[in-house]
């Protein structure tokens, strides 16, 4: 009996030591993941314990991934926004003489261009605004430039047609939009391209002359809106779909108008009554050239009171 209690209690020690020696060979795992198939505080067989492992560790990487192109996006907004065109671009930032020729280049390759972004196609179809100040001065449109429209500013073509004289000191043939001086009275005529028609006009009579006056062009799918000093003037629905163009934006081109042209602006939407409000309370910019305040009231009232 006593060599049997001899034998067993050399064996125990052995034991204890081969389940040792398994523990530095196979060591448990650690970690989160290991949870997943620990026994002791997820109940199942061995099986379900490493396909839940498995689960895990599947999960954790989609969640990194989804994380990863959320914050990728929000990246790449951050660097559209500081270095990508702007929506609503000042095309001319203060006053300039309306017989100043100026073009705004469209290229995104060269120095001082302002590119615009094309419309921002809404669910009711093509869509922009332009706003810009006039002061008209000369009070004999025959004087200045006679038996040609007044070329004020276009988005298209870069010459300006001299031999057609139902579209003389006209861009051709693209305009989207153009704005022109009638050639031998105070009327606005405002052409548009569409897919069937190369010149569709719209014309705004009895412009105010000496006085400042806003100029808004708000074009809503097929609904061309004309506003002055936010008030619209005239409403053409084009007889098709308009025919936007790559073209650079030209300024007083062939002589321009006699007087002066001030915060000429680009909106890839149609603007709000709100905003347009807000347009007319902020004025011309005047920054250009302090000896310019001494001109008259910057907003004419005839166009309030029915008095034109």
């Amino acid at each position: 009996m006593e060599t049997v209690k001899n034998l067993s209690s050399n064996i125990n020690p052995l034991t204890q030591m081969a389940e040792a020696a398994s523990d530095l060979v196979e060591p448990k795992p650690q970690g989160i993941f290991a949870q997943f198939r620990n026994n002791k505080i997820v109940s199942g067989s061995k099986d379900f314990l490493e396909s839940n492992s498995l689960v895990a560790k599947v999960v954790f990487i989609l969640l990194v991934l989804i994380l990863f192109i959320y914050l990728l996006r929000i990246m790449i907004i951050i660097l559209h926004t500081l270095f990508g065109p702007v929506k609503n671009p000042i095309l001319i930032d203060g006053i300039i003489n309306g017989k100043k020729s100026v073009v705004i280049s469209q290229d995104p390759k060269l120095a001082g261009s302002k590119p615009i972004l094309r419309s921002d196609n809404q669910y009711g179809g093509i869509e922009f605004t332009y706003s810009t100040w006039l002061m008209i001065e000369d009070d004999n449109f025959h004087s200045f430039r006679p038996g040609q429209k007044k070329h004020i500013f276009h988005k298209g073509s870069e010459g300006i047609n001299s031999t057609d004289d139902s579209a003389r000191g006209m861009a051709y043939p693209n305009n989207s939009p153009g704005v022109y001086l009638h050639e031998s009275k105070n009327e606005l005529i405002i052409v548009m391209n569409t897919f069937e028609n190369i010149k569709e006009e719209v014309v705004v009579p009895d412009i105010p002359i000496h006085k400042w006056i806003n100029l808004i062009i708000r074009l809503e799918n097929r609904n061309l809106d004309v506003y002055i000093n936010g008030t619209i003037v005239a409403r053409h629905e084009l007889t098709s779909v308009p025919k936007q163009n790559y073209g650079n934006i030209y300024v007083n081109q062939g002589g321009g108008f006699s007087g002066l042209i001030s915060a000429l602006r680009y909106y890839n939407r149609a603007i709000t009554t709100t905003e347009i409000q807000d347009i007319i309370a902020s004025g011309p910019n005047m920054s250009s050239n302090q000896t310019l305040s001494i001109f008259p009231p910057y907003l004419s009232m005839r166009w309030f009171l029915g008095n034109n």
